[in-house]
């Protein structure tokens, strides 16, 4: 995420944006963390309104959370964030692997692999030694964004 692309980011048009989304959105995985941030950015937004249905004056930025993939409001980052601090390592012994000829399927550990929800119990996060598929985050913390430059944590 650097500062070139956030640049270019927030001086692209609306058309522009929703054209590169789309073609982004031709990856399956893409596709489908783009409609979970959607979702949840919506849904927040929608949160924010009041019960008249109009917008409040002075809305703070929402950002989606780089360490839980989560939707935030700038100004209202509570200690919400369950996330691992290490990353995740492979766990030849998992009953995931029994059955993987690295000929037939290709490498194990792969960032490919890492992302697949039908594998995730074939990995275990350094930081608590829980498995990928059965652990929401062994930290609590604040959420944090990257915003142009800058990480913002409130």
């Amino acid at each position: 995420r650097g500062a070139r692309s956030s640049e270019a980011i927030a001086s692209a048009d609306e058309s522009t944006l929703r054209t590169v989304l789309r073609g982004l959105c031709a990856e399956r995985e893409v596709e489908k963390l783009v409609g979970k941030h959607l979702y949840q950015v919506t849904k927040l937004n929608a949160a924010k309104a009041d019960s008249s249905g109009s917008k409040r004056k002075a809305t703070s930025p929402v950002h989606i959370c780089i360490r839980c993939g989560q939707a935030f409001e700038e100004d209202d980052n509570r200690k919400e964030c369950r996330y691992h601090p290490e990353e995740m390592e492979i766990d030849d012994n998992a009953s995931t692997w029994y059955d993987w000829d690295e000929r037939a399927h290709g490498e194990m550990d792969t960032a490919e692999n890492r992302r697949n929800p039908d594998l995730l119990g074939g990995f275990i996060y350094y930081c608590c030694e829980k498995r990928a598929d059965e652990s929401e985050g062994c930290k609590l913390g604040y959420h944090q964004a990257i915003d142009g430059k800058r990480k913002i944590r409130c």
